[in-house]
């Protein structure tokens, strides 16, 4: 039988359904138009989704192990606040994990791997797009370095801490203004001089040095 996103078991039928909800679920919380406090009801998901309310029960347990909603009984869900110390837990694992990963992506760069970092980078410098297109590019410029350790665990970890670094950058404009600044561009870029000269110190620190300013930027939110 097909295990849900919770971990219990749950029809087959009802996993593609489960999926769908999640996903338009986490998008809304990760773009903020699901603002934080914003309650969350199993009733009014079945209904606007017109599905039963175990979809939505096995997408809220998933958003709930994800830290994305808190559940209070007989009430529902609620959307988690965000706080300086998220800000700074999260930046923190970053930081332990993506380096290494950096550093072993200069040691198996192939040219397709630069090729579409570097496509991403031309995105991301792109003023023509809305904000929102290129606020989107970073987590995926950051999710290829990932892929290239080829550690599931790893990745599916970064993804989450991904989109919760890219919930904050739409919550707090400060740190919305830095993901297309200058620094973030010649951030990203060192990253992929650094990646494509194979020189997994370089690339390591660069890294290293891009989290640490994204660090400061969103706490700068705060004061």
């Amino acid at each position: 039988m097909e295990q849900s996103w919770s971990g219990s078991a749950a029809p087959a039928e009802d996993l593609s359904v489960t999926q769908r909800v999640l996903a338009e679920l986490r998008t809304e919380i990760v773009t903020a138009r699901l603002a934080p406090g914003s309650v969350i009801r199993e009733a009014d998901i079945a209904a606007r989704f017109r599905v039963s309310k175990t979809p939505v029960r096995e997408a809220l347990q998933r958003l709930l192990a994800e830290d994305f909603v808190m559940v209070f009984p007989r009430r529902g869900y609620m959307v988690r606040q965000v706080g300086i110390s998220d800000i700074k837990n999260i930046m923190a694992l970053r930081m332990y994990i993506e380096p290494p990963l950096s550093a072993v992506a200069a040691t198996r760069r192939t040219p397709k791997l630069l090729d579409r970092l570097g496509a991403l980078l031309d995105l991301q410098r792109d003023e023509s797009l809305d904000h929102a297109s290129r606020l989107a590019v970073a987590p995926e410029f950051h999710g290829l370095i990932a892929d290239v350790s080829r550690n599931d665990r790893v990745n599916r970890l970064l993804r989450t801490y991904f989109d919760e670094t890219t919930r904050m950058h739409y919550l707090f404009p400060e740190a919305t203004a830095h993901v297309t600044s200058e620094e973030e561009l010649t951030a990203h870029q060192e990253i992929l001089d650094a990646i494509a000269a194979q020189d997994p110190d370089r690339a390591s620190a660069a890294m290293a040095h891009h989290l640490a300013e994204s660090n400061e930027a969103l706490l700068r939110s705060f004061y």
